[in-house]
């Protein structure tokens, strides 16, 4: 049997008959009774809290077993109600050792709330809002403890005992419906939508339970007291269920929320801190130290992160682009990047009237290459190539070699007249030729590349794209006269284009 089906049927005569413990049971049992059916109804809660955090991912475990120990602290506050009860039959309006272990509650279901372990740095930031949520739960217990053990009227006393409890229960209910908002995963969606509608139930029915029990004498509002824990179990039960699965809160609203979250710590403290100022002036200066350095540290802990985290962005975004413009397999630019280069070289070159020329360089027969030694082998070949051209284009002042595609390549030669750009391109040809890259099915016994190499000379203006164009011609040229050789075109043009 599914536990989401027999869950509801175990709760269903615990209410029942605690229930009936109230309509019937005899006035020196009637508050031990109740309390023994709220523990009796915790104790399945917490069962069901621990399978759930034994069921869950390793990401999760730590959240389900801070809300496990709010769900243990909150029954040994019970339990130390129920021994009072058995000694004390009418019960006293607020035990000492149950007020700390209810605070106790209160500072995992805050310690759930605030916990982020993502990254090193949100683990930072969750031990400071979990050094916050101690503090606030640690000074609103000596507030507690001070108000109850100091000489007021019982009524006045438990009516403000009343509000302090229904503030702090206001401040938990709010911090964690902040968190449910700002969750992005549907993992923690479905915890903190858990935590968040147990907190939001934490609040309204112990104050509703506590002011009937200042206004009546009737014991039934003990009943509301197992309605959280039957509530939060019966959502324990579902473990795949993703609740408001289709909610997606805008990315400012979530900004927004997790922005708020951690202010909230701050300002409670501080809020703590004022109140005690006519008591205990020290300690209110300490929480308001702790409260404004605590979030100033983490203001300046999220703010070295995102600091560091956009440099690695710009980093991230310098090395994408270096590989959108560069050819993996022999470092040269790729026609990407050479277009982007040919556009500016050509540009400079025409408004500073210098001597411009294109290159298109082919490895000759390296069809028949890559057929003889495998494609492999062409990899190779094309790599050492590209590192020849790489070196050589690197020795002079406004050259630049890239990889068009396949076996060809392009040289850029800016500021070099047409017989030093021939020049540099016939040592390219012997520093390739040179490497001795056997090839038996080529005429020369190893691999070369012929050129076809076309200049604008200085003070003249051609469209970059017909100079390559023009190159290219060349090169059929060179390749039809026996390759192996750089073939060169001058080309001038008497009136200026604006194009690139």
């Amino acid at each position: 049997m599914k536990v989401q089906s027999w869950t509801p049927k175990i709760y269903a005569p615990l209410l029942l008959g605690h229930l009936g413990v109230l309509l019937f049971a005899g006035e020196d049992w009637i508050l031990a009774g109740s309390y023994a059916f709220v523990l009796a109804m915790l104790a399945l809660t917490v069962l069901l809290c621990w399978r759930r955090l034994r069921l869950s991912i390793s990401h999760n475990t730590p959240l389900w077993g801070l809300l496990l120990g709010a769900l243990l602290s909150q029954g040994v506050a019970f339990g130390l109600l129920l021994v009072d009860a058995l000694h004390h039959p009418q019960g006293t309006l607020v035990a000492f050792d149950p007020t700390f272990w209810f605070c106790l509650g209160s500072f995992w279901l805050i310690a759930a709330a605030a916990y982020n372990p993502l990254t090193p740095m949100r683990r930072w930031t969750t031990a400071i809002d979990g050094a916050l949520a101690c503090a606030i739960v640690l000074l609103f217990y000596l507030m507690l403890h001070r108000l109850l053990t100091a000489d007021h009227p019982q009524q006045a006393a438990a009516r403000y005992v009343m509000w302090l409890f229904d503030g702090m229960a206001l401040f938990v209910a709010l911090f964690a419906v902040l968190r449910f908002i700002a969750t992005r995963r549907a993992d923690e969606r479905r915890f903190h939508f858990v935590l968040a509608t147990f907190a939001c139930i934490e609040l309204v029915i112990p104050a509703v339970h506590n002011r009937f029990i200042l206004s009546s004498e009737s014991w039934l509002p003990e009943w509301l007291l197992g309605w959280p824990f039957v509530v939060l179990g019966l959502l324990l039960s579902r473990r795949h269920t993703v609740w408001l699965g289709g909610y997606q809160p805008a990315l400012r609203v979530r900004q927004a929320a997790a922005s708020i979250a951690p202010l909230m710590l701050s300002l409670a403290l501080c809020l703590l801190g004022f109140a005690q100022l006519g008591r205990d002036r020290p300690l209110a200066m300490g929480a308001l130290i702790l409260a404004v350095a605590a979030y100033g540290v983490r203001t300046t802990v999220l703010l070295g992160y995102h600091q560091a985290v956009e440099e690695q962005l710009r980093g991230l975004r310098r090395d994408l682009h270096h590989k959108s413009v560069r050819d993996e397999l022999t470092g040269l630019l790729n026609r990407a990047g050479f277009r982007q280069v040919l556009r500016r070289a050509w540009q400079d070159a025409v408004r500073a009237k210098r001597a411009f020329a294109i290159a298109v360089i082919d490895v000759d027969n390296f069809k028949s290459f890559n057929d003889t030694y495998g494609h492999l082998a062409g990899d190779d070949c094309l790599s050492l190539l590209g590192h020849t051209l790489r070196t050589e284009a690197g020795k002079q002042p406004g050259v630049v070699a890239a990889r068009y595609g396949g076996e060809e390549f392009v040289v850029l030669l800016s500021g070099l007249p047409a017989r030093e750009a021939e020049a540099m391109m016939q040592r390219l040809r012997q520093h390739v030729e040179a490497l001795q890259i056997r090839h038996i099915n080529s005429a020369h016994g190893v691999v070369t590349i012929s050129a076809g190499l076309a200049v604008m000379p200085a003070g003249t203006s051609l469209a970059s794209e017909k100079l390559l164009r023009a190159a290219d011609e060349v090169l059929f040229e060179a390749k039809r006269d026996g390759r192996n050789r750089i073939q060169c075109a001058t080309t001038t043009t008497p009136a200026p284009t604006a194009t690139a």
